[in-house]
């Protein structure tokens, strides 16, 4: 997330359908963004394998999805340093500090 004290720009990004309010420094905007059309992306592809569970259903495995690989990124970070792996672990936890 961004540091105390830098500009942080006001977003909304919409996320199955729900739009939700974020604070994000500029430099961050565009990762974010992309983030969120892949997790839309993500999210629509459950809506159409699962078409029997609800959006509820379909946006926690979503999230799931996405937490096994910070998950796994986490465990290749501790072993290799990389610094797009670092970005999209950046952006991930600006969106999930955002919705909570």
């Amino acid at each position: 997330m961004a540091e105390q004290g830098q500009d942080n720009n006001p977003i909304i990004v919409v996320i199955a359908g729900r739009p939700y309010p974020l604070r994000v420094a500029a430099r961050d905007e565009e990762g974010l963004r992309l983030l969120v059309s892949e997790i839309n992306d993500r999210f629509n592809n459950f809506q159409v394998k699962y078409s029997d569970r609800d959006k509820q259903d379909c946006l926690v495995m979503t999230l799931l999805t996405y937490a096994d690989e910070l998950r796994s990124a986490r465990n290749m970070a501790n072993t290799s340093q990389g610094g797009e792996l670092a970005k999209r672990l950046e952006a991930l936890n600006v969106l999930v500090d955002g919705m909570l």
